[in-house]
Protein backbone atom coordinates (compact mmCIF):
# COMPACT_ATOMS: atom_id res chain seq x y z
CA UNK A 1 0.00 0.00 0.00
CA UNK A 2 1.10 3.54 -0.76
CA UNK A 3 0.11 6.82 0.88
CA UNK A 4 -1.29 9.74 -1.11
CA UNK A 5 -2.97 13.06 -0.52
CA UNK A 6 -5.22 14.98 -2.89
CA UNK A 7 -5.01 18.66 -3.78
CA UNK A 8 -8.14 20.09 -5.37
CA UNK A 9 -8.28 22.87 -7.95
CA UNK A 10 -11.71 24.39 -8.52
CA UNK A 11 -13.14 27.78 -9.45
CA UNK A 12 -11.99 29.14 -6.09
CA UNK A 13 -8.37 28.02 -6.41
CA UNK A 14 -6.33 25.25 -4.82
CA UNK A 15 -7.24 23.46 -1.62
CA UNK A 16 -4.92 20.89 -0.05
CA UNK A 17 -6.18 18.30 2.38
CA UNK A 18 -4.39 16.92 5.40
CA UNK A 19 -6.04 13.55 4.93
CA UNK A 20 -3.81 10.68 3.91
CA UNK A 21 -5.30 7.91 1.78
CA UNK A 22 -3.89 4.44 1.26
CA UNK A 23 -4.05 2.86 -2.20
CA UNK A 24 -2.43 -0.25 -3.62
CA UNK A 25 -0.55 1.89 -6.16
CA UNK A 26 -0.57 5.18 -8.06
CA UNK A 27 -3.03 3.85 -10.63
CA UNK A 28 -5.60 3.12 -7.92
CA UNK A 29 -5.08 6.63 -6.51
CA UNK A 30 -5.64 8.09 -9.99
CA UNK A 31 -8.86 6.08 -10.37
CA UNK A 32 -10.10 7.61 -7.11
CA UNK A 33 -9.02 11.08 -8.27
CA UNK A 34 -11.19 10.61 -11.38
CA UNK A 35 -14.21 9.86 -9.19
CA UNK A 36 -13.49 12.87 -7.00
CA UNK A 37 -13.22 15.10 -10.08
CA UNK A 38 -16.55 13.79 -11.35
CA UNK A 39 -18.15 14.72 -8.01
CA UNK A 40 -16.61 18.20 -8.21
CA UNK A 41 -18.10 18.68 -11.68
CA UNK A 42 -21.57 17.96 -10.28
CA UNK A 43 -21.26 21.29 -8.44
CA UNK A 44 -20.68 23.06 -11.77
CA UNK A 45 -18.28 22.97 -14.66
CA UNK A 46 -15.59 25.64 -15.07
CA UNK A 47 -17.09 29.07 -15.74
CA UNK A 48 -15.19 30.28 -18.79
CA UNK A 49 -13.03 28.92 -21.57
CA UNK A 50 -9.59 27.96 -20.29
CA UNK A 51 -10.73 27.45 -16.69
CA UNK A 52 -9.54 24.21 -15.09
CA UNK A 53 -10.84 21.87 -12.40
CA UNK A 54 -8.34 19.27 -11.25
CA UNK A 55 -7.29 16.81 -8.60
CA UNK A 56 -3.57 16.42 -8.00
CA UNK A 57 -2.37 13.16 -6.50
CA UNK A 58 0.50 13.91 -4.13
CA UNK A 59 2.79 11.08 -3.00
CA UNK A 60 4.26 10.51 0.46
CA UNK A 61 7.28 12.65 -0.45
CA UNK A 62 5.03 15.64 -1.19
CA UNK A 63 5.60 15.36 -4.94
CA UNK A 64 2.74 15.60 -7.44
CA UNK A 65 2.62 12.11 -8.91
CA UNK A 66 -0.39 12.65 -11.20
CA UNK A 67 -2.99 15.24 -12.09
CA UNK A 68 -6.52 14.52 -13.33
CA UNK A 69 -8.22 17.56 -14.79
CA UNK A 70 -11.03 19.06 -16.81
CA UNK A 71 -10.45 22.16 -18.91
CA UNK A 72 -13.40 23.99 -20.41
CA UNK A 73 -12.91 24.83 -24.05
CA UNK A 74 -15.32 26.98 -26.02
CA UNK A 75 -14.49 27.37 -29.70
CA UNK A 76 -16.25 29.48 -32.32
CA UNK A 77 -15.18 28.05 -35.68
CA UNK A 78 -15.55 30.43 -38.57
CA UNK A 79 -18.37 29.64 -40.97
Amino acid sequence: MSSFQFRFWDRDGAVATDEIYEFRDLFAAVDEAKLVLAEMVLDGIPAKSGDVMAVEVVNADGVIAAKVGLTLSVDYPSA
